[in-house]
Parts: structure tokens; sequence; C-alpha cells
């Protein structure tokens, strides 16, 4: 059902776009992003002027209060706001096309599971408590479970097939998700620390955490630029590319590898951030059409924005109070889906 209802979404949403539209696009888009990582910069508890924001990038008085809160608070926090929405996109999209399932999102593989895991052990069993310290608890999470759905779904014939890897990620999710609420059930003190990092915050983005992780990004980029030729023959199926010499194990193994560093990285850096990875793909095919590089591109594009705009919104909805950047994301993200699901239920037979 997943596979026919894809196809049947993948067919209304990949419009025909030209090469000059897409290049007009993108170029708006990467304008747009700009003008938002300067406001990003400026605005929150303590607006800071543009012209206090140009001395402070340009000639850094560390002396100066507005200088130290731009350099060691709002840049880093401005590149993680970029990474992770690029990232959690890019990641999105590559799931939709190798799942072939309009709603599958990074969790599909079991990232936020295995890193929600691997933090709440670290808290309980190690009695870590600083949220910048559960950065390689995380990422190990992610990564070992990862592997862990991937192999249970090359179980048995066939190997690893979208509706495998769909079931053997829910399986393992759901499983793993039932002992977190087991261990913050017993442990009082561990709930306390859990309960801020689960919502997903850019608070902790410190430059570095930043030099810990750029590595998994970096690779996870690498992969999606290998990636967006094959992705163009896999989503025409897998039969069919097969047949034009596409190496199946080969993309599914780096896509695989793509979705954890990018989905793994953004986890470990601020936790669980959702509908990022399922909604922006869904846009980005407004303008990308049918070509998945473009697709991973705009999805990079509208990532960046969507966790940007939305980490601006938490930090000036509320006066002299900041709402985290999950919340912010899940209150556009969450219409959103059931407006996804909606539309899916209407297309089913």
């Amino acid at each position: 059902m997943f596979v026919d209802v894809a196809q049947r979404v993948g067919a209304a949403d990949n419009l025909s776009v030209s090469d000059k539209s897409r290049g007009g696009w993108s170029l708006a888009l990467v304008v747009l992003l700009v003008v938002l990582s300067v406001v990003s910069l400026g605005a929150g508890v303590r607006s800071i002027p543009l012209s206090a924001i140009s001395d402070a990038l340009w000639a850094t008085d560390l002396s100066n209060p507005d200088h130290i809160v731009i350099m060691e608070m709002r840049v880093p926090r401005l590149i993680g706001a970029l990474l992770i929405g690029a990232s959690l996109a890019m990641a999105g999209a590559i799931m939709q096309i190798v799942t072939r399932n309009p709603l599958a999102d990074p969790g599909l593989f079991g990232v936020n599971a295995g890193a929600s895991m691997a933090v709440v052990l670290s808290i309980w069993g190690a009695g870590i408590s600083a949220a910048g310290l559960f950065i390689w608890p995380a990422m190990a999470g992610a990564f070992v479970v990862s592997l862990a759905v991937y192999a249970l779904a090359n179980l048995g014939q066939g190997g690893a097939s979208p509706l495998r890897m769909a079931l053997a990620g829910a399986a393992v999710s759901s499983f793993l998700l039932a002992l977190v609420r087991g261990v913050l059930l017993v442990s009082q003190q561990t709930l306390e620390t859990y309960r801020f990092w689960v919502v997903g915050s850019l608070q902790g983005v410190k430059p570095e955490v930043l030099l810990q992780l750029w590595p998994f990004f970096a690779a996870g980029f690498v992969a999606c630029l290998i990636l967006g030729r094959w992705l163009n023959a896999l989503s025409l199926g897998e039969d069919l590319a097969k047949s034009l010499g596409t190496k199946m194990g080969i993309v599914k193994g780096l896509s695989l590898f793509a979705v954890v560093c990018l989905s793994g990285g953004s986890v470990a850096l601020a936790g669980p951030v959702a509908f990022v990875g399922l909604v922006v793909p869904h846009v980005a095919r407004r303008f990308s059409g049918a070509d998945s590089a473009w697709l991973l591109l705009f999805s990079a594009l509208l990532g960046a924005l969507f966790v940007l705009a939305g980490d601006i919104l938490g930090r000036v909805l509320l006066e002299g109070r900041e709402l985290q950047i999950g919340v912010t994301v899940a209150l556009v993200g969450g219409p959103f889906f059931v407006y996804l699901l909606r539309k899916t239920r209407m297309m089913s037979p």
C-alpha cells in the first residue's frame, strides 16, 4: 500500500520544472536565508542592532557585551539551526525515496529511539547531567540502532525491502521507547534531566560541540552529493533501477550512511526535532520537480529556513521567555502532517 501511495503522491507532487526556474528559486531561497540569518543574530531577549552585528562579525571586541553574545552564543546557534534543518530535511528526502513511503522520516531507521535510549542510559547509569555530554551517547545510540534496524530488515528472503525497513524500524523504535519510559518511571532524577533534552533545543549549541560533530555532517553532505544521480533511478522502482545498472546494495548502504550521519548528528546536537524530515521534502518537490539531486538541494535550503524561522519565532514570540525549537517546529509540522495523512487516505484504493 505504501508503495502505491508513494507513487501516486509522487506523481501529484513531481511537477514539470525547468532548470532556469530551479536556479531562480534556489537563488531566492539563498537570499532569504541570508536575511533570516542576520535577523537571527539580532533577535532575542537582548535585541542587538545591525551595526553591532556588523562590527562583531568583522572586528570582534570581546570586551563588548553585544559582541560576546553574538560570537559565543548566537553564531554557534545560527550554524546549528542551519545544519539541523538542512540535515534532517535531506535525510527525510532520502528516506522517502528509498522506502517509497511519503510519510517516512529519519525516525524510521530508529535514529531518535536509539539516541533517546542511549541518553537515558547515560543519565541513569552514568549520572551524566550536562547537555553537552549527551553528544556521544546520542550519536552512538543512533548509529547502533540504525544498523540493527537495517540488519533486521535484511533477514529472510527479499532483503531490505521498503516494507521490511518500515516494519523493522517501527518494531525496534517501539521496543526502545517502551524501555525509555520504563526507566523514566523508576527514576525521577533521570526524567527531570531527560525531559529538557527530548523536547529539542538549540540553547546548548556551543562552538566546541560543533567542532566535535562537523565530520559527521560533512560526511553526510558528501554522501548526498554522490547519491543525487542514483536516487533518480531508484525513484523509478528497484526493478527498473537494476535494469539501468544501479547497484542497489551500494545505494541502500550509502543512503543508510547519509541518513545516520545527518539525522544522528542533528539529534546529538539539539535533541529530537520532529517533522522537519517529514514535511520539508514534500514542499521541496514543488520547486525541484522529479530530479532527486535538485530535491536534496531544495530540501536543504527549505529545511534550514524552516528551523531558523522556528528558532527566531521561539525567541520573540514570548517576551522575556523562549520556546524551544522542537515546540515551534511542531506548531507548523503537526498540522501539515495531518494534511499529509488526509491526502494519503483520499488517494488510497
